[in-house]
């Protein structure tokens, strides 16, 4: 029997590190094609002749598509079909609208792609959320961190690529339409890798109501996270290309060093909080964070702000997974409802927020929007410190 056992608990062994991949996979794909994108927004506003504001509308219009689609596959499509199905069907959605939005010959065009762009995403990305917490309390280990870090990784290599992009003059249809075909091998690969259909979520589906104001709360603070985030993410390009005068080729480094920095902190999560515990990683570390980051835009040095960055994204990157975590443990709904609630409030910051600085810049700078991002992050830092059980 002892054979038998070690069977069993190779196979097990098996479906854990395949369905982590997946999760990995999930939240890493569709970012190196967001990253990517945002890192030829200069070329985009070139060619189509627009401002921030006509972008911000079309980050507007993503967003509410991005929240209804979050809440159909969290609440009917998953109970019913299981998170790998969704998953796997929702990455050439977000991969083609894309490859539209860069090919579109006018602005009316470029914002229509956003709807299909919406809606592949929120049922992609966060359903990856629900994924690895699934995984989690099958396998009692944790990997959430894991599935945080995806984002960072898919930002890296996507920034890396749009710099090649820029440097080189390559057209940047030619590397989106490679994303495009990719995405439907690493659709397949996530529906035979990800959890088998007897772990995979099965349940009623769910009506909609309003959040208990435990994971209100816990949702608001990753509204803040995540959209400061979404600022980096969107305008850090622009940014550092305008307001610092930075090459273009270097202008995606932003997103470069912010992501470095965050990769580190999610691989090492585990051992950061048995050295330091969750309480002082989930917050004190983001009051930090932010604090250094505010110092360093007062230097106005490009490279400075550059090495700081990373350093921020280190500090700010466990605290997704460690709210997450802590709302899964206050709250008495279902994981994927919890989940489900808390990545739909935390990601529509992503548009909301990333579409409030495009406004206000045209009005201020772009760095008076950091200035403000660091003191939201800090406040959030402090918040979480206050609700921490």
């Amino acid at each position: 029997s002892s054979s038998l056992v070690k069977i069993f608990v190779s196979e097990e062994i098996k479906i854990f590190r395949r369905a982590t991949l997946a999760s990995v996979i999930t939240s890493t794909y569709p970012m190196i094609v967001v990253g990517c994108y945002f890192g030829v927004t200069p070329w985009i506003f070139n060619r189509l002749s627009i401002d921030e504001s006509d972008f911000s509308f079309a980050i507007l219009l993503f967003g509410i598509f991005f929240i209804i689609s979050n809440q159909i596959a969290g609440r009917i499509l998953v109970p019913k079909y299981g998170t790998k199905l969704i998953m796997s069907l929702a990455f050439p959605l977000v991969t083609f609208s894309t490859f539209l939005a860069i090919i579109s010959s006018s602005y009316f065009y470029f914002l229509l792609t956003f709807i299909p762009a919406g809606i592949g995403w929120g049922a992609s990305g966060p359903i990856g959320g629900i994924h690895s917490q699934l995984i989690e309390k099958h396998f009692k280990k944790i990997i959430t961190p894991y599935y945080a870090m995806g984002f960072n990784l898919g930002i890296l290599v996507g920034g890396s690529l749009a710099g090649i992009i820029m440097r080189n003059n390559y057209e940047p249809y030619l590397f989106f339409g490679i994303l495009s075909f990719l995405s439907l091998f690493v659709s397949i690969f996530v529906y035979l890798f990800g959890l088998p259909r007897n772990l995979d979520f099965r349940g009623e589906g769910e009506k909609f109501k309003i959040p208990e104001t435990n994971v209100l709360l816990f949702g608001f603070l990753l509204f803040f996270v995540f959209g400061s985030g979404g600022i980096i993410m969107d305008w850090s390009t622009l940014w550092l290309s305008k307001d610092l005068n930075a090459p273009l080729y270097l202008a995606s480094m932003g997103l470069i060093f912010f992501s470095i920095g965050g990769i580190f902190a999610n691989l090492f999560s585990n051992s950061l909080i048995k050295l330091f515990t969750e309480k002082v990683v989930g917050c004190h570390f983001v009051m930090i964070g932010a604090s250094i980051m505010f110092l360093s835009l007062l230097t106005n040095n490009f490279y400075i702000i550059l090495a700081v960055l990373s350093l921020y994204g280190f500090a700010i990157a466990n605290l997704v997974p460690i709210v997450i975590r802590q709302a899964v443990k206050q709250s008495s709904e279902s994981i994927p409802m919890t989940v489900t609630n808390l990545i739909t409030i935390g990601l529509s910051s992503t548009m909301i927020m990333p579409a409030a600085i495009g406004f206000l810049a045209e009005t201020f700078s772009l760095t008076l929007n950091m200035y403000l991002l660091c003191i939201i992050v800090f406040t959030s830092g402090v918040v979480f410190l206050l609700k921490f059980k």
